[in-house]
C-alpha cells in the first residue's frame, strides 16, 4: 500500500505540471504494413500519445486502487472499498480491450494507456509502474 501511495503522489505531482513535447515535429516513427504495395514494413509517423492524458489515467487508476475513487476508471464499476486483485485485473483487462480497439479515439486511448500501465503494475503483470 505504501508503494502504491508513493507512486500515486509522484504521479499526481506530475499531472499538475504542463508536459513538454520533445522533438521538432512532435511525431514518432512507427512501423506498419505498407498496405497498397503489400511490400513488408514501412516507416510512418504517428502522433505521440498525449502525456497529460496518460498521467491522468494512471493517477485515476491509483486513486481507485487506494479506494479514493468510487468508480473504476475504465468500466465505471462501483467500488466502495480497496479493490481486490480480481477487480484490479478485470479493470486492467477492460483497458486492454479498449487499447486494441482501432476506433478508440486518441485522447481516450492515451487516458486508457495510463490506466492500463498502472493497473498492470499493481496486478503483477509489469515490473514498471506508471509515473
Amino acid at each position: 500500500m505504501d508503494e502504491v501511495e508513493s507512486a500515486y503522489r509522484t504521479l499526481a505531482g506530475e499531472v499538475t505540471k504542463v508536459a513538454e513535447v520533445t522533438g521538432a515535429t512532435g511525431m514518432t516513427e512507427a512501423r506498419g504494413a505498407t498496405g497498397a504495395t503489400g511490400g513488408g514494413e514501412a516507416k510512418r509517423t504517428v502522433p505521440p500519445e498525449p502525456f497529460q492524458a496518460v498521467s491522468e489515467g494512471a493517477a485515476d487508476a491509483y486513486r481507485w486502487a487506494l479506494a479514493r475513487r468510487e468508480h473504476g476508471p475504465v468500466t465505471g464499476a462501483p467500488a466502495h472499498d480497496v479493490p481486490d486483485l480480481w477487480r484490479l485485473t478485470a479493470e486492467a483487462d477492460a483497458a486492454a480491450v479498449l487499447l486494441d480497439d482501432p476506433v478508440c479515439p486518441p485522447d481516450k486511448r492515451a487516458y486508457v494507456r495510463g490506466v492500463h500501465d498502472a493497473l498492470a503494475w499493481l496486478c503483477g503483470q509489469s515490473d514498471d509502474h506508471a509515473v
